[in-house]
Order: structure tokens, then C-alpha cells, then sequence
């Protein structure tokens, strides 16, 4: 099969979930062609710039702030309308390299060049059967345009929701979110504890923030690693050299076992390790602990889409939530002392991941191939 799969840089989740797809379909349909497309940045340099770099120190300095414009853009049809004819300009730049890969089919993992190539579909530019993968837990409006063929979801809460804005109940898929096929791996936990020179009969808890350590990563090590609870602790720094630099900090008064990482591509080793991970409620990082059945405690969520993400998880008792994390070492001992609550946490998780997502999404990227070109030569034929 011929993809084009169409993302951006915002975070990482939309470009991971993008390579996670190519690598299931390369698995499950070795003779394909993928093709992924940092959207934005191919159309233009600088205004990948100014629009990803605008959102990224949003989230970064004023969260809040960013809060309020996800607020906004549900309701006013104004900005929705801006959003529109900008990506109108950015649909007819994408237009030849459409035409010129000539795909069977497109996959969006991100909204804006969803919107792109639902302007040109409803405009007759190109007639390709379209797939959008939603990489959180509850939908946006941005998401819900014309011309989508299917919709890729999460879980089944969505579908309600989206199906009272508007779309077909038929034409929304919850077969989850792909992630690295490198989690479907399993690691012997004693094993990787031991590597880290940790001990395998102590309750291990993991910290992380993302590729880009964000989040109160460092006040929540901070209290952990000097209280009395009977823990081993991983944390992850990413790509956040100077949050890595307070923790080598912060640990040289540890009374808790611990190992400080910076970026590392074995996220999945570690997670299968860990009996609870402490983490922002991002939707791939959610997906990857579903993955390995790990319960979460969640910790600054961009106030907007990880706010909902975090809303699923505690409805259905996967995660705890630590507030404002001021009071995170009394959450986690409460954890620690009543371990059948882990455990409860542990189960769910387990019955919410999906580990047949990449080969579900590969069997709905043929199935459409399939109906198109049925649809092209009945078509053909009545000419």
C-alpha cells in the first residue's frame, strides 16, 4: 500500500505516533510505501517556526494561558475561521507533494494537516481516501471536519461525544493509538533492575516528563527521595538538560535509592520495570503505560487536552492524581501501604490497552484502499 502519513512537531506525540504507524505497517505489509511528512515544516520553514515554537513556550511559560485558548477554540467560530483560511494557503502549498507521491491513502496525526487535506478533498483538488488519528483521550472540534473517511480513537468514550458533533458512528475506529512497536517486546523485570543496580523485591517508581522533562519533575524527586517510604525511584530527564542538572542536585541528599536518566530509548525496558509511574497525562506516554499495564500518578496537566486525558484515567481508576503535587508523598505512601489499590489500577490498565493497535490500523488502511478503488472502477464503468 501506497501512505502518506501527514504530522507535525508539537511535542512528540504526533510525530511518534506517526513512526510507530510506519513501523507496524512495514511489519504487516512489508512491500508498502510510507512516506511521512512534518507538514508545516515542509510547507515553511519559519512558520513551523512561529506556530510550533509559539505553542511549545506556551505550555512552557504560561499554561494557563493556553488553557484558555483550547477553551476558546471549542466555542468561537471565529478563530476557527482564521484557523481555516490559513490552512487553506498551507492546503494549496501541500497540493503538489499530494499529487507528486501520489498516496492511497492519507493519515493525519495531527489536526492541522487534517484540516489541509479536508480542504482539498471537499474542494475536488484530490479524491484520497482520508484517516485521522486522534493521539489523546476525548476529541477537540479542530478534529471534526468534512471529507474524513475514518477516525482513529483512543478509547470509547470518544465516540459518543464526537458522534453528537456530527460524525458518522460507522466511521470512528476505537483501536487505539500506535506506539513504538519496540513495547510489544517483553523484558524480564529482575533483569532490568538489576542492570540499574536497583533491588527487584522493592516497589520501583518511575518519573518522567515527556522528551522535554516538563512538569513539576523536580519538587515531586525532591520530596520522594527524602521521605521514609519504602521505594526505589527511575527518573527521566528527556532532552531537559538543565531539570537533569537540579536532579544530580537533589540526589546528593536522597535517603531513596535512585537512578537519574537523561534521554533514553528504553522508556519500555523501564516502564515494564516500574510498579507506578508518575508522569503528565501526554497521550502517547498514557497509551505506552496502558501498554505495559502500569498505573499512573499524573502531575501537571497542560490545563486543555491533558486535563481530559487525565479525567479518563481517573473515571476508569487507572490513576491517582497528585494535585499540585505538594502533597505527593502522602498520595504515594497511601499507594504503597494498600498495594491491592495498585493492583486494582494495575488490572484496569491492562483491560484498557490495545495490543492489537498496529495491525487493527493496517487492516483499516486496506479495507479503504480497497473501497476507493471498488468505488473508482464502478464509477469508471458507468462513464
Amino acid at each position: 500500500m501506497k501512505v502518506l502519513i501527514l504530522s507535525v512537531s508539537a511535542g512528540g506525540g504526533h510525530s511518534h505516533a506517526a513512526f510507530a504507524l510506519k513501523n507496524y505497517i512495514m511489519q504487516y505489509e512489508p512491500h508498502s510505501e510510507v512516506n511521512i511528512l512534518d507538514t508545516i515544516k515542509y510547507i515553511n520553514p519559519f512558520l513551523d517556526k512561529v506556530i510550533i515554537g509559539s505553542y511549545l513556550k506556551t505550555i512552557k511559560v504560561s499554561p494557563s494561558l493556553f488553557g484558555k485558548l483550547y477553551k476558546f477554540t471549542e466555542k468561537d467560530d471565529n478563530l476557527a475561521s482564521l484557523s481555516n483560511k490559513l490552512n487553506e494557503f498551507m492546503a494549496y502549498k501541500l497540493l503538489p507533494r499530494i499529487q507528486d507521491l501520489n498516496p492511497e491513502v492519507i493519515v493525519c496525526t495531527h489536526p492541522f494537516p487534517m484540516e489541509m487535506v479536508s480542504i482539498l478533498k471537499t474542494k475536488k483538488d484530490i479524491d484520497i481516501p482520508m484517516v485521522c488519528m486522534l493521539t489523546d483521550y476525548a476529541p477537540h472540534s479542530f478534529w471534526i471536519r468534512p471529507k474524513v473517511d475514518s477516525y482513529v480513537v483512543s478509547n470509547s468514550d470518544m465516540i459518543e461525544e464526537m458522534v453528537e458533533r456530527g460524525v458518522n458512528r460507522d466511521c470512528i475506529h476505537d483501536v487505539g493509538i500506535p506506539i513504538d512497536p519496540n513495547f510489544t517486546k517483553k523484558f524480564d523485570r529482575n533483569e532490568t533492575l538489576k542492570h540499574l543496580n536497583l533491588d527487584p523485591n522493592k516497589k520501583t517508581l518511575m518519573i518522567m516528563g515527556g522528551s522535554l522533562g516538563m512538569g513539576k519533575i523536580a519538587s515531586i524527586y525532591g520530596q520522594l527521595s527524602t521521605s521514609n517510604i519504602d521505594i526505589q525511584l527511575i527518573v527521566i530527564a528527556g532532552n531537559n538538560k538543565k531539570l537533569y542538572s537540579k536532579l544530580i542536585e537533589l540526589q546528593a541528599s536522597a535517603k531513596v535509592e535512585t537512578r537519574i536518566l537523561g534521554y533514553t530509548k528504553n522508556v519500555n525496558k523501564y516502564m515494564q520495570a516500574c510498579d507506578l509511574l508518575l508522569t503528565k497525562p501526554g497521550g502517547l506516554t498514557i497509551t505506552e503505560a496502558l501498554f505495559c499495564h502500569t498505573p499512573l500518578a499524573l502531575f501537571s496537566p497542560i490545563p486543555g487536552q491533558e486535563e481530559k486525558n487525565e479525567g479518563f484515567l481517573l473515571k476508569h481508576n487507572l490513576a491517582v492524581s497528585l494535585n499540585d503535587g505538594s502533597n505527593c508523598t502522602e498520595i504515594i505512601s497511601n499507594l504503597i501501604e494498600y498495594p491491592s489499590t495498585l493492583e486494582s489500577m494495575k488490572n484496569n490498565c491492562e483491560k484498557f490497552s490495545k495490543p492489537s493497535c498496529g495491525k487493527d490500523i493496517c487492516n483499516l488502511l486496506s479495507s479503504l484502499i480497497k473501497k476507493n478503488e471498488s468505488e473508482v472502477k464502478s464509477a469508471d464503468f458507468k462513464l
